[in-house]
């Protein structure tokens, strides 16, 4: 083998620097030796060579991969940048022949680093591979940040939101848009030196901020978080909380048969815009669940249910009728006041939600006569009311338009002052796919 001490021209020049850049020495300790200029690029994902005149700024073959060139390093807003914080500087590190450097994926979040020790080429080498599988495996995610988009309902991804079920205005968005003081919310447990000694966080999670005594302990790493609130809010229907025991378990009303009553704005009280011509009309929608009434065998011969009958639901039919649509149609006055009923007892009755009133009195008084349909009197505990204290700012009566993918969107009035009559009441059973009309207007429309 030909020893490297024989070289001489370019290839010995070549030799020598790269030697220097790896044992350190040379004309400056911190230029020398050879991950220090990588550093400030690697923060910053290589933005470009400000001092080749004609390179300047590196292009990408993809648009998606500019990043770096338009301030968004790594993805991420340019304050959110990683940072690479040495321990111990030339020329201490080149008496060791190593150096060692604090890795952190995020310079706000102190809790996640990693703690590196090597020559300049093995910490390039590190801090890309890890880097890199933080990209793979989903761990660069950050749980705070997803969190304020989750419970806003992702507004800033506003693409193919014009025929979805969460829309971002109107009466079909995302209950949580409409109302921001039933978003889900969390309270840290964990402190940021805790997580990074253990290396997971444990969090106390609310599906309705609203509803304090709701709530559930989760814990895990940021990934692990957000996959344990999804499956809450999409497949659990937030029952996991029913595993805490004691005074917080609650009954399931999911999958109990339904009674969804509808209200609907008459057509000559319409709320007008301030051209004159009349605003989308308002809508109220009001479930009651039956509980303890099914229409599966399987839960009927267990004896965990009666077996739904036609005489049930002709006497629900009716008490329906007498409540909401004699002497006449009742008619619910919704405003920007909140009246809510909820609570173990709440669960058992199969009624547990909210009503947007003008009065708590008669937010109250729907919920009675929705209880009167199965003969049950509400549990005086299970109210909570709550008002905003500049509604006028909070849900302005004529919101002005706004501009968004290049055109502008006529912005819906959000808790409008309106009355609503009733309308209809319908039966949804979990194994019949279609609805069972039971009332319309004041006639009772069930016969069978």
């Amino acid at each position: 083998m030909t020893s490297t001490n024989t070289w001489t021209g370019i290839g010995r020049q070549i030799l020598d620097q790269y030697l220097q850049a790896e044992q350190g020495g040379g004309r400056s300790d911190a230029g020398q030796f050879g991950v220090d200029v990588f550093s400030n690029g690697f923060e910053d994902e290589f933005p470009g060579d400000p001092e080749d005149p004609i390179a300047g700024t590196y292009q990408g073959y993809s648009l998606e991969a500019n990043r770096a060139s338009e301030s968004r390093p790594w993805g991420n807003s340019f304050g959110d940048r990683p940072k690479i914080h040495e321990l111990n500087q030339p020329p201490a590190a080149q008496a060791l022949g190593w150096r060692v450097i604090d890795f952190y994926p995020n310079r706000d979040f102190k809790s996640e680093f990693y703690r590196l020790a090597g020559t300049p080429a093995e910490l390039r080498q590190m801090l890309q591979i890890i880097q890199a599988t933080r990209f793979v495996t989903g761990a660069r995610i950050n749980f705070e940040a997803w969190f304020d988009l989750w419970e806003k309902g992702f507004p800033e991804f506003t693409e193919n939101r014009s025929d979805s079920n969460f829309l971002l205005s109107g009466e079909k968005q995302w209950e949580r848009i409409k109302n921001p003081e039933f978003r889900p919310r969390y309270r840290e447990w964990t402190n940021s030196q805790r997580r990074a000694d253990v290396g997971f966080r444990v969090i106390e999670y609310w599906r309705n901020r609203s509803i304090e005594a709701d709530s559930i302990i989760l814990s895990g790493t940021d990934l692990q978080l957000i996959n344990h609130i999804i499956q809450i809010e999409y497949e659990s229907s937030g029952s996991g909380a029913n595993s805490l025991g004691g005074k917080n378990s609650k009954p399931l009303l999911k999958g109990w048969p339904a009674i969804v009553l509808t209200f609907y704005e008459p057509n000559d009280s319409r709320r007008r815009k301030p051209t004159g011509e009349p605003r989308s009309r308002v809508e109220g929608e009001k479930t009651i669940r039956c509980c303890g009434y099914s229409d599966d065998v399987e839960l009927v011969e267990r004896g965990l249910a009666e077996i739904i009958s036609n005489g049930d639901i002709r006497r629900w039919a009716s008490k329906i009728r007498d409540e909401f649509a004699l002497p006449e149609l009742y008619r619910w006055q919704k405003g920007r006041e909140c009246l809510s009923y909820s609570g173990q007892i709440a669960r058992l009755q199969g009624l547990e939600g909210y009503a947007l009133v003008q009065t708590a009195r008669q937010g109250k008084e729907i919920f009675e006569k929705l209880l009167k349909i199965f003969n049950f009197t509400p549990d005086p505990a299970g109210f909570k009311y709550s008002a905003n204290e500049a509604p006028e700012m909070a849900f302005p009566r004529n919101p002005p338009n706004f501009q968004l993918l290049g055109k502008e969107w006529e912005a819906e009035t959000h808790r409008p002052n309106a009355t609503v009559v009733f309308d209809n009441a319908t039966l949804y059973l979990p194994k019949i796919r279609s609805p069972i009309l039971l009332v319309k207007g004041n006639k009772v429309v069930y016969n069978t």
